[in-house]
């Protein structure tokens, strides 16, 4: 799951730096949900990238704090936009047939971007449907 969200996100990081010689920060918030699933392990890089893992935030607050992007288990916070999702462990499933047993995944963190942010604004998204 972590590798997935990195993946993505550094992928478009890179597109937008070098086709924009763009050197602002992007301030990233990582709750502890996803820095329990290995977030801040696989992701954390240097510039243009800053990382906040504080705890406690109310999700009302995060519209007034200077975050590019929420790494998070909400789908919806008043002021960003559902980027993209990534799946992870549900439950099982037992089934007929072989293999007896099958995962089930389900949505478990959610990417937004600030919607006040160009970065998050002029860039094609896949979105959380």
């Amino acid at each position: 799951m972590a590798l997935n969200i990195c993946t993505k996100l550094g992928a478009s990081l890179k597109f937008y730096c070098h086709f924009t010689n763009n050197t602002d920060e992007l301030w990233v918030h990582i709750d502890p949900f996803s820095a329990m699933n290995g977030i801040s392990r696989f992701c954390e890089t240097s510039s243009p990238w800053r990382y906040s893992k504080e705890e406690g935030i109310l999700i009302e607050e995060f519209r007034l704090r200077n975050f590019t992007f929420l790494i998070n288990e909400h789908s919806k916070i008043e002021g960003f936009k559902c980027l993209f999702a990534v799946n992870g462990f549900s439950k099982i499933r037992l089934q007929s047939g072989f293999p007896p047993i099958s995962l089930v995944e389900e949505p478990k963190v959610f990417v937004l971007g600030n919607i006040k942010s160009e970065y998050v604004f002029n860039r094609n998204w896949p979105g959380c449907s």
